[in-house]
């Protein structure tokens, strides 16, 4: 129901100086309360599923679904597998279409290859032989590899119920479900999580190795999201670099968590404008690339519906723009001149800009940002935004919308380990079921 002004006006006319000063105060500290609430889920840096529900006539957007993921690739056919079977000829007793058995062949025929898998629970009884070392009297038995160390279930039941659930977000309770009524294998959820425990512990020394190789790597890009142990708030990290995924659960958001990571680093770290980067690069005279992704966000959210500062948001875009441009460019001189010109237009910029209302938070964002908006730009292996640890992030923030939250100590360990050693393996564009199973 629309609210008209003469009737707000009837209801305060008889109101006193005084009451109606004080009516005015608690409506303006109810409305920046409600402001406050409202920038929680109305802000560049909120993603689309934390954001309202308006319907999208309400938001001005055309009605209809939604376009699925655009293909950039040309389409092909999957080509047909070579069988591994005897061929099988298909015969007819009767017409089909009225039952006649009067029916004779023409020589004539169609073949179709069909591509399937067969679901087989293998149940194999190992017998291993005692033996005695006669030089040290050592007693041992023999090892098969396909034996686990421990437990009743094969290599491939722990290493697929570690890749539904880690992998494809399967619930502990989904995979159980899905070995007991697919495979014939009986199962519970405390089960699945007892074999990713078990996988957990294989996989430990890689995770550590993960990450000792992203201190050494050249570049870095870091981000974080939230999380919760049981309700308690808490903050998955990320780092990340061209072939290397790295993630470590903390209770804080900052603090000393990059200086604990990237405790040897000496590259370049591309991330977005929270604080914590800044003091740990300030401390390690590294180098930052900020995230230009969010920059673009937030000048067009504050320049939305302001004509005036139109001019402002197009400004920022031709920046990103040279930005791109220079980085293609090989002479090293070339680009060295381009950076001293957009750090120019960059002062420009806040200059220009400061003194719009509305204008001066993002431009304080810019000015402290400094020179590290345009590192890429004299390091083109840099990129320019910090969408390689978003993108990392996503998988995680999907994974915790499902189940709700961890709920134990291991459950966070598991979760770290297991997405660092699945990402890092996808990034090197190697089979992660085939990896894992390499070394459970």
């Amino acid at each position: 129901m629309k609210i008209k002004v003469a009737d707000i006006r009837e209801e305060y006319k008889d109101l006193d100086k005084d009451k109606l000063l004080d009516e005015v105060v608690d409506l303006v500290l109810e409305n920046d309360k409600l402001k406050r609430k409202l920038k929680k889920y109305e802000n560049p840096n909120t993603p689309p599923s934390k954001q309202g529900f308006d319907k999208p006539q309400a938001q001005g957007l055309p009605v209809g679904r939604k376009p699925g993921k655009v293909y950039n690739h040309k389409r092909t056919t999957r080509p047909k597998d070579i069988p591994n079977t005897p061929p099988l000829i298909v015969t007819a007793d009767s017409n089909p279409s009225n039952g006649n058995t009067n029916i004779v062949k023409t020589g004539f025929y169609i073949e179709r290859i069909i591509t399937d898998f067969k679901i087989e629970k293998i149940v194999t009884k190992y017998i291993f032989p005692e033996y005695k070392d006669n030089n040290t009297s050592d007693i041992f038995f023999a090892k098969h590899p396909d034996v686990p160390d421990v437990g009743i279930f094969g290599k491939n039941v722990i290493t697929l119920a570690n890749f539904l659930h880690f992998e494809h977000r399967v619930t502990l309770a989904g995979v159980a479900d899905l070995f007991t009524n697919v495979y014939d294998i009986s199962m519970s959820a405390p089960t699945v999580q007892e074999l990713c425990n078990r996988a957990v512990e294989k996989a430990s020394p890689i995770y550590t190795g993960i990450g000792i190789d992203i201190r050494k790597s050249p570049v870095a890009n870091a981000d974080e999201t939230g999380s919760n142990q049981n309700g308690k708030s808490e903050w998955l990290w990320g780092f990340f670099a061209p072939f290397l995924a790295f993630f470590v659960f903390n209770k804080q958001r900052g603090g000393d968590i990059v200086e604990k990571v990237l405790k040897d680093f000496r590259g370049i770290l591309g991330c977005d404008g929270w604080s914590t980067y800044r003091v740990f690069s300030n401390k390690r005279h590294l180098l930052l690339q900020r995230c230009w992704a969010h920059l673009i966000r937030e000048v067009k959210k504050t320049c939305k519906n302001v004509k005036e500062l139109d001019p402002a948001y197009i400004w920022t875009c031709d920046m990103f723009d040279e930005i791109q441009r220079l980085r293609k460019i090989k002479s090293e001189k070339i680009r060295q001149r381009g950076y001293g010109k957009l750090i120019a237009e960059m002062e420009q910029w806040c200059q220009i800009y400061f003194v719009y209302d509305g204008m001066k938070e993002i431009v304080n964002k810019v000015k402290n940002g400094k020179e590290f908006w345009f590192t890429c730009v004299l390091h083109p292996e840099v990129e320019p935004t910090n969408n390689l640890a978003e993108r990392g992030l996503r998988k995680f923030v999907v994974i915790q919308k499902i189940i709700g939250c961890l709920r134990s100590e291991q459950g966070k360990r598991n979760m770290q380990v297991m997405l660092s050693v699945f990402q890092t393996w996808r990034l090197q564009r190697l089979n992660p079921y085939t990896e894992l199973r390499a070394i459970v």
